[in-house]
């Protein structure tokens, strides 16, 4: 009861941020989504002409994924740091080191990589993807909730992946295999894979699965390549004296 209270007294601080994150960021969205804009090349006319909105609906939804994503990027260092200290009093130290390791590399990694993809990476794909032509002679005109659905697609797929590659990568470099596997690698990456396909957006339906396996292949691929450092850890004896 009390890893209980303590657990619902943390999604309750965690969950208060997030509100007033949330608020913070609805105020400046606006400004976000027209300096991405700005950056995409696409052509949408000197004043954004051919970009349109086709549901009253989208933009609001649009905005708001702007907003939680801000939030939850925002938000990473106090979620690591309540994650830990929730933690730590059941782990033994190898396995205190290993979290430390992981929640510091998501928390720099994972933010680094969402600006690197808004900034480059998407505005590439749709560069790439204008080379490749238009109708001539048609008006061509961007939904900007799909375009910005795409955005969120990509960003989400790759911050999964991320988090799931770095987890299993530490865990072997920290000894954390057995029989050749590592511990937790199935469940991992069954979860991983499944926050995949209920969490892309509606412009990835047909490719949401197999995108999902594609994703889980090359966190698990990747993660292979990771070197066992520390000798193989049994959990069952607690003899381990890392520090």
């Amino acid at each position: 009861m009390g890893h209980l209270e303590e657990l619902n007294s943390i999604a309750r601080k965690v969950a208060f941020v997030m509100l007033l994150l949330c608020i913070f960021w609805s105020f400046t969205a606006n400004q976000v989504v027209s300096m991405w804009l700005e950056i995409v090349p696409l052509p949408t006319g000197p004043n954004n002409e051919n970009l349109s909105v086709y549901g009253p609906f989208d933009w609001i939804q649009m905005r708001w994924s702007v907003v939680i994503l801000l939030s939850m990027l925002t938000m990473l260092p106090m979620v690591s740091i309540l994650t830990y200290k929730f933690a730590k009093p059941g782990l033994f130290p190898r396995e205190r080191n290993w979290l430390i390791a992981v929640l510091i590399l998501t928390t720099t990694v994972v933010p680094f990589s969402i600006i690197v993809i808004w900034a480059f990476g998407i505005p590439a794909l749709f560069d790439f993807t204008r080379i490749s032509g238009t109708p001539e002679g048609i008006l061509v005109r961007y939904d900007a909730a799909s375009i910005f659905s795409l955005g969120l697609g990509v960003t989400w797929v790759l911050v999964v992946w991320s988090i799931t590659t770095i987890v299993l990568s530490l865990s072997r470099i920290f000894g954390m295999v057995s029989s050749g596997k590592t511990r937790f690698r199935n469940r991992l990456l069954a979860i991983s894979s499944g926050i995949i396909l209920l969490t892309l957006p509606v412009e990835y339906d047909g490719l949401k699965l197999l995108i999902a396996i594609m994703m889980a292949f090359l966190a698990d691929v990747i993660s292979q390549s990771a070197p066992v450092k520390m000798t193989l850890w049994d959990p069952n004896v607690n003899i381990d004296s890392t520090t």
